[in-house]
């Protein structure tokens, strides 16, 4: 078994689309096959039989390719062998060639081979691979010559005494086939216009399953721990809510509490402590409380001249001082009534 894949396959169908046999040129190989067994190839290349196309010359205008690909029916209107409707028109902008194939044969055959799972990546006229020159060209193929006149004109012929009197004495330049076929490229890829090439690339997903399932993981990292922060903050919030409100149940029992920081706002304002647009007095009182935490027996609290003045049992007083001077404010006590003590703080550190 020969498992040797070619550059490039060159196919080479009958005119009958019932048949599905075609010639094939691979290198300096070729042969016969169905489009299902062809040789492995990684390129192939359509050829249009020379009864299905022809080869025109004509000035063309100095125009974009696609524009003139429009004007072309009407260019060769009167030269046409077939209706301009039924012909696909191929061209250049290196010369005055013209290719006309038909159209309905090469939709068709383009289709088959799609059925096959087979996508060219040109086509070509058999003309076009007879050189161009001032002389008469003939290429043998088997028992059909392909034949092209000083004059540019293309035909085939099944005969060889009718290309021996068509050319008689004159010079021509003799050629075969498979030779020009296999080693030449023609200049005009019929695959244009209405049969332009459409992408064939694919993307193969596979590539990215590893790099995504890495990216999936790295982003539910993330994600968790973005949750996971969001969550903490959130229960450090509610628990600092929470303290707050059982600091101020417990400096003022029996008032119910709403928004802690408000109440305690209002009654430094009551007290005359705190006036418009001050915060220090509630900063120090919100420190304070965050430093005592929960359990403190406050009977009276007062805000004066930026000192905070709390009434405590004795027994609360003196533990309280020393949290505070840790916290580095400046923390005094002195006499209340009988069994309780003021404990009376600033902000400013302790010198």
């Amino acid at each position: 078994m020969n498992d040797h894949i070619h550059t490039l396959l060159r196919i080479l169908p009958a005119c009958d689309l019932a048949t599905t046999e075609v010639r094939w040129f691979a290198g300096q190989q070729s042969g016969t096959a169905q489009l299902s067994a062809l040789p492995p190839s990684q390129r192939t290349e359509l050829i249009v039989p020379a009864a299905l196309s022809n080869i025109y010359r004509a000035e063309l205008p100095k125009q974009s390719l696609a524009r003139r690909q429009k004007l072309l029916p009407h260019l060769l209107e009167d030269r046409l062998l077939s209706p301009a409707a039924s012909l696909h028109f191929g061209l250049n902008d290196q010369n005055n060639k013209i290719i006309a194939a038909d159209r309905k044969w090469l939709t068709q055959y383009l289709s088959l081979l799609a059925g096959h799972q087979i996508v060219p990546s040109a086509a070509w006229s058999l003309y076009d691979f007879l050189p161009d020159g001032e002389g008469w060209c003939v290429a043998a193929d088997q028992q059909t010559y392909l034949v092209r006149t000083p004059e540019g004109q293309y035909s085939q012929l099944d005969d060889a005494l009718i290309v021996e009197a068509l050319i008689g004495d004159a010079l021509k330049q003799d050629l075969n086939l498979a030779d020009l076929i296999q080693n030449s490229v023609p200049g005009t890829n019929l695959l244009q216009g209405d049969f332009a090439q459409r992408s064939q690339w694919r993307f193969d997903w596979k590539i990215l399953q590893t790099p995504a399932l890495l990216l999936s993981a790295i982003f539910a990292l993330v994600l968790a721990g973005q949750i996971g922060d969001w969550w903490q903050l959130r229960s450090s919030k509610l628990a600092l809510q929470r303290e707050m409100r059982q600091t101020y149940a417990a400096a003022f029992p029996g008032e119910p509490v709403f928004d802690p920081v408000l109440q305690l706002q209002s009654k430094l304002r009551d007290r005359g402590g705190l006036r418009s647009g001050n915060g220090d007095g509630l900063d120090l009182l919100l420190q304070v409380a965050g430093i005592a935490g929960n359990g403190l027996q406050l009977t009276q609290l007062d805000y004066t001249n930026g000192q905070l003045s709390l009434e405590l049992p004795d027994s609360q007083a003196g533990s309280l001082q020393s949290q505070l001077k840790g916290a580095g404010l400046s923390a005094e006590t002195q006499p209340a009534t009988t069994g309780r003590m003021k404990v009376l703080i600033r902000a400013q550190a302790v010198k």
